[in-house]
């Protein structure tokens, strides 16, 4: 487990080992537990609330069958806490995403976590990297600047009927 390290306002893990892998059926109840909080779903615009567990059992089987999205559950200690993912942008770029439980706020895990996918592999550093957050999210405005985002525009984001003001971010592709 990380060292604990006072910083600013929070407390951010140092050290954490963070590991992404793909979900298992077998992590559908962990999910419905970390996902059905509602302050976690109100700062995402495709979870719902509430969420079940058939829920997550139904979104992790679909993910066999959708080859445009990649999903990657983030263990910290052993223990699934948080999900970062990937999928097309058009014209050519790609869009990240990511939720992390909410015990698991403030403490430097969704940085460490989409850090990890961007060096993964799994993303070419020749593609444009697009991200889009509601305005309000602080939280998560400073995961993506910490990973190399910059705001680009003020845009929309559409969630359960309504238009909620977001930020939009990217991270533009390396000159190669």
């Amino acid at each position: 487990m990380g060292q604990l390290v006072e910083e600013g306002e929070g407390t951010e893990v140092s050290d954490v080992q963070l590991r992404l892998r793909e979900f298992r059926a077998e992590d559908a109840s962990r999910v419905a537990q970390l996902v059905g909080d509602k302050e976690l779903s109100k700062w995402t615009s495709s979870i719902p609330y509430p969420y079940s567990l058939e829920d997550a059992q139904v979104w992790i089987e679909s993910m066999k069958t959708d080859s445009s999205r990649s999903s990657y559950a983030v263990e910290w200690d052993g223990k699934l806490v948080a999900c970062v993912a990937h999928w097309p942008e058009e014209p050519d770029g790609i869009e990240v995403g990511y939720w992390v439980g909410r015990e698991y706020w403030g403490k430097g895990i969704g940085s460490k976590a989409l850090g990890l996918l961007l060096v993964s592999g799994h993303i070419s550093p020749e593609t444009d990297i697009y991200a889009k957050v509601m305005a309000a999210n602080i939280g998560s405005r400073r995961v993506l600047e910490k990973c190399g985002f910059s705001f680009y525009e003020n845009g929309r984001i559409h969630k359960a009927g309504n238009d909620l003001e977001a930020k939009f971010y990217i991270r533009r592709a390396r000159a190669s």
